[in-house]
This record gives structure tokens, sequence and C-alpha cells, in this order.
């Protein structure tokens, strides 16, 4: 698989404490990433920075074999990095064909498109299974539904890396099984890689073709999916030793 985003020896520092200490990392073409470790391990420091919003203290990314800098969000997803939180970045008190199109309305010669976005929207949300009214706010869209538009934006406009930060946290069973398959269904349909975030095991590794844990700001393990278990990788989280210390901490 080609190489996405490389990521070289990372480290972000705040007032003389490492959040990130020399972290690397490949991310290659239609791959989806599991990035597990407990609070404070550096997952949310290490999304920051591949999304822009802050800068790393040491390090460099790699973006198509190009060494890159992002300065902001807005910089990332021009680049091809985006980023979607918990509850999907929809804006409340808008319609679902509003949410779709923010900031990539359709206009011809000085005019909205209402109609065609309502109609582009409806069909791309169909795809992964949402069948509200695109002039529904988004307030009538379920926690998976959300989540379910937010990727359905994504896979219409196209990305290069995407950032899912926790998408199953305060979903029931059922819209978690609906998510786990809609981000499955986005990654084999679209040229894009994938970084899943979430503490729930259970949840990442049936879709995740490599585990990376962080632990204290530190990468302790990369591993394909078929290399490692549920109970190797709570061991990892829980207490942090490395792979290369098991063997020799009896």
């Amino acid at each position: 698989m080609a190489e996405i985003i490389r990521i070289e020896k990372i480290t972000k520092e705040y007032d003389g404490m490492l959040a990130l200490n020399n972290v690397s990392l490949t991310i290659h073409e239609k791959e989806i990433i599991g990035l597990i470790g407990d609070n404070g391990a550096g997952k949310s420091t290490l999304l920051n920075i591949l999304v822009g919003l802050f800068p790393p203290s040491a390090g460099k990314i790699y973006l198509n074999g190009k060494e890159t800098h992002f300065s902001s969000p807005a910089d990332a997803k021009e680049q091809g990095i985006e980023i979607v939180y918990q509850f999907g970045n929809l804006i409340e008190g808008m319609t679902i064909y509003k949410n779709f199109f923010l900031g990539r309305e359709i206009i011809k010669k000085g005019i909205l498109c209402k109609e065609e976005m309502r109609e582009t929207s409806r069909k791309a949300l169909g795809e992964i299974g949402i069948s509200k009214s695109p002039d529904k706010l988004v307030e009538a869209l379920s926690g998976g539904e959300r989540q379910a538009a937010a990727l359905g934006r994504v896979f219409y406009f196209g990305t290069k890396v995407l950032l899912l930060d926790e998408p199953t946290t305060g979903l029931s069973i059922k819209e978690v099984d609906k998510t786990l398959k809609r981000i499955k269904f986005v990654r084999d349909n679209a040229s894009l890689s994938i970084v899943f975030v979430t503490h729930n095991l259970q949840h990442m590794l049936p879709i995740s073709d490599r585990i990376v844990v962080l632990h204290l700001g530190e990468k302790i393990c990369d591993k394909k999916i078929e290399d490692t278990n549920v109970e190797e990788i709570t061991k990892l989280v829980t207490t942090g030793v490395k792979e290369k210390e098991r063997g020799t901490s009896k």
C-alpha cells in the first residue's frame, strides 16, 4: 500500500511536560489504524497536531512523501487531513443539507443552489443509510446518524486522511454496529486512510488493520491486527510495558 502520511519523532512539550515523546508513525492508503491509550497517553495531542490545531515542538510530518506543516485546521483540511469529533462536527439549529454543504455551498451565477444541495446531500447520505429529509434540523438525528452524516460529507467531498475521535462513545449497541459498518464502507469505497481513536477495544478490533498504543506520550506498540489480541493490547494500555520488555519482565 502507498504511504499517505508519515510522522517522524514528533514531540510536544507543554510547560516542561512531555505530552508526546519521539512518536513516529506511517499511515498507508485505505488503512484503518486503531489508536488507543489511557487518559493522558497523548492521543488527543497527536490528533490535534495532525489536524493543525498546534505545531509539534519537534519532529516532521510528511504527506505523500513531502515534508509539510499545518498552520491551522483549515490548512490541514485543504491538504487532505480532516477530523470528525464525537458528535460529528454538526451545527445544531441548521438543516441536514446546510450542515452537509457548510463552507462548500453550491453557488452558480451568484445564486445559492438550494435544491441541488438538498438532492445531492439526500443521495450521498442515503448511500450510508441516512433516510431523513435534508430539510430536517440535525437535532432530528440520533448520535449514530450524526456520525453518519459527518462520514457521508467526508466521503462525498473526499480527503486523504480521516481522523475519528471517539466516534462510538455514547451510542447504543445497534448504533455502534451501524457506525463501524459505515466506517468500513467509507474506507472501502474511497482512497482514504482512517485513524480511529477510542477507549473501547471491542469497537476498534473488528475494523482496524493495525493497532497503535500510546502510553504517557510514547508509542509502545504498532502491530497488524492479526499479530495481536485483546489480552495483549489491554495489558499494554494498562501497564505500559513495551513489547520488547514483556518477555523479560517476569
